[in-house]
C-alpha cells in the first residue's frame, strides 16, 4: 500500500493495484483502501477477509498488515493523519461506501490515472467532507459486494439480472430484495447512476471520444448515450465537455 512516505495535512490520495503474493508492512500514518473494481484480502488485528466495493479498511497507524489482490483490481489509497472518530476504533476496521463516495471514487481513478496530482487540495477537502458520513462497520451481504465487484470491473457490460443473480449465489427475486437493501437503488437505477457518474467523470477530466465513453459505460451508440445522459443530469454531455 504505501511506502516510508510520510501523510500530509490533507488526505494524499492515489489508485493502485497490487500483486497476488500476499505482503505485510505497517506505515505511521492511517491508511484506507477502498476498492474501486475487485477486491482486497487483508489481515490485521481484528480483520481477516475480503473487501470489495461498497466497502473500505482503514488500517491504524503502526498495525501490521498482510494484503493481496488480483491485479486487475483496482483500488484508492488514502494516507491521512487523522480519520473522523467512527473510524478510529481498530476493532471495527471496515466502514460502508455510500453512493456518494462511491461516486466520487470513480472521479477520483479518472483524476488521478490521467493526471498525475496527488494533493489537490479541493479533491482532498471533498474526500474529507464524504468520509466524515462514512459509517463503521458493513452491512452488505458479502454476496451483494462480489455483485458490486463485478460490475464495477466493466461497466460497459450488460450485467443482466439473471447473470447477476449467479454471481451472488441467490434466485432473482432474493437478489433484488438484497440488492436494493445494500445499495439503496433497484438494480436498473444503480446502473445507471454509475455508469453516468462515470461517464461526467470522463467528459470532464479526460479526452475519451464520446464514441469510447459511450462503450465504456454500456451503449451501443453515441445517439443513445447522449439521451440518457441528458435524461439523467438534464443537460447534453457536451455541456460536460473538458475545454
Amino acid at each position: 500500500m504505501s511506502n516510508d512516505k510520510e501523510a500530509t495535512e490533507f488526505p494524499s490520495l492515489s489508485v493502485r493495484s497490487y500483486a497476488r503474493k500476499a505482503r505485510s508492512h505497517a506505515h505511521p500514518f492511517y491508511q484506507l483502501v477502498l476498492p474501486v473494481n475487485g477486491h482486497i484480502e487483508i489481515a490485521q488485528d481484528y480483520f481477516t477477509g475480503s473487501v470489495g466495493v461498497g466497502e473500505g479498511v482503514c488500517i491504524a497507524p503502526h498495525e501490521v498488515h498482510n494484503f493481496s489482490a488480483n491485479e486487475n483490481a483496482k483500488f484508492v489509497v488514502a494516507d491521512l493523519l487523522s480519520v473522523p472518530a467512527q473510524l478510529q476504533d481498530k476493532r471495527t476496521p471496515i466502514f460502508q461506501v455510500n453512493t456518494a463516495l462511491q461516486a466520487f471514487l470513480s472521479f477520483v481513478e479518472v483524476q488521478l490515472t490521467n493526471y498525475a496530482f496527488y494533493g489537490h487540495d479541493e479533491m482532498a477537502v471533498l474526500f474529507q467532507v464524504l468520509l466524515a458520513k462514512s459509517e463503521a462497520g458493513t452491512v452488505t451481504d458479502k454476496r451483494i459486494t462480489r455483485v458490486l465487484s463485478h460490475i464495477h470491473s466493466d461497466l460497459g457490460a450488460s450485467h443482466s439480472l439473471q447473470l447477476l443473480s449467479e454471481v451472488a449465489c441467490m434466485g432473482t427475486t432474493q437478489f433484488k430484495t438484497r440488492f436494493k437493501q445494500a445499495t439503496g437503488h433497484c438494480l436498473r437505477d444503480y446502473l445507471v447512476k454509475v455508469r453516468m457518474e462515470k461517464a461526467k467523470a470522463l467528459l470532464r477530466n479526460t479526452d475519451t471520444p464520446m464514441s469510447s465513453i459511450a462503450q465504456i459505460t454500456g451503449y451501443e451508440d453515441v445517439a443513445s448515450f447522449s439521451r440518457r445522459f441528458k435524461a439523467y443530469f438534464g443537460q447534453p454531455p457536451k455541456s460536460f465537455k473538458r475545454k
